[in-house]
């Protein structure tokens, strides 16, 4: 991750040229429960977080380097505090940094990397950082903002995704799955959720995966697309739309349609399907015509 930042001289007459590194290395074990929680806190970080054979035992590694070149002053604290509770981990990072004066350059690595037992659950909190998740088989909560997030075979059975201004994508996925979302994109492959709550304001969701019996799914969305590809199953479909485009592929039958109701059937299947659009197209495809 690089950094430009070129400041204003506020006060004063600075002279020279100085050069400063402010560096942050972490490299160390911690007890944890198989099933534990990491409650992870950051800014400006990549995160990797992986699943492994760990039954008892969590490593985390930070490493942050800074290196920033200019005519300042610069007054600033980076700590990250780590603690151990009841069988669960937080990490948690606190940082300030001020600077007066002319900073030609300024540049920052700040990368963290987790390795834990797969059966680990998630509460991640972050701003403007990037995460990658593979192989955690616990609950997943990602509230992030201006971030990009991957997660690839969590095979947990409850998630959570609170995002402003980012893309989400998840290979896998079981169980129930929450969305709150604001100008960000998401897509779902290979899942087999049983219950869906959305909610995507000016963003695409889009979502591969087989309808449970007596599950439910709800989006909400405003100014976007939403593709549901059914992959196996069935259920009653009813949409509301005010300025939407609305189309069917698969073996859907029509219910009930007007200017601002959509009621569609797939199959004999229990599960429900409920969209409200305003400004949004909606794209539904399952196995058949």
């Amino acid at each position: 991750m690089t950094k430009y930042v070129a400041a204003l001289m506020l006060s004063g007459v600075m002279l020279g040229a100085t050069a400063q590194n402010r560096d942050f290395h972490l490299d160390q074990e911690y007890a944890i429960l198989k099933n534990g929680t990491i409650d992870l806190r950051s800014s400006d970080a990549n995160v990797f977080i992986t699943g492994t054979d760990r039954s008892a035992t969590v490593r985390v590694k930070i490493d942050r380097t800074v290196t920033a070149k200019g005519w300042y002053t610069s007054k600033g604290e980076f700590t990250v505090d780590v603690e151990q509770a009841n069988g669960n981990l937080t990490i948690h990072e606190h940082q300030s940094n001020v600077q007066v004066g002319i900073v030609g350059y300024y540049h920052e690595d700040y990368k963290i990397v987790i390795e834990a037992p797969a059966g680990v659950s998630l509460t991640i909190k972050g701003d403007d950082g990037d995460y990658e998740i593979k192989n955690v088989n616990g609950s997943i909560s990602l509230d992030i903002d201006d971030g990009d997030a991957r997660l690839t075979n969590c095979n947990g059975n409850q998630f959570s995704f609170d995002l402003d201004d980012g893309n989400l994508e998840m290979s896998g996925g079981n169980g129930s799955v929450r969305i709150n979302a604001s100008d960000a994109d998401f897509l779902f492959e290979e899942a087999n959720f049983s219950s869906l709550d959305a909610d995507v304001d000016d963003g695409d969701l889009v979502i591969h995966s087989s309808l449970a019996e007596n599950g439910n799914y709800s989006i909400r969305t405003q100014d976007g697309l939403v593709v549901f590809d059914i992959r196996s199953g069935g259920g009653s479909f009813n949409i509301r739309h005010d300025d939407s485009r609305i189309s069917a592929q698969g073996n859907f039958t029509t219910r009930e349609e007007d200017e601002h109701l959509t009621k569609l059937d797939l199959g004999n299947s229990t599960a429900k399907i409920n969209i409200r659009a305003d400004d949004a197209s909606v794209r539904l495809r399952a196995p058949g015509k």
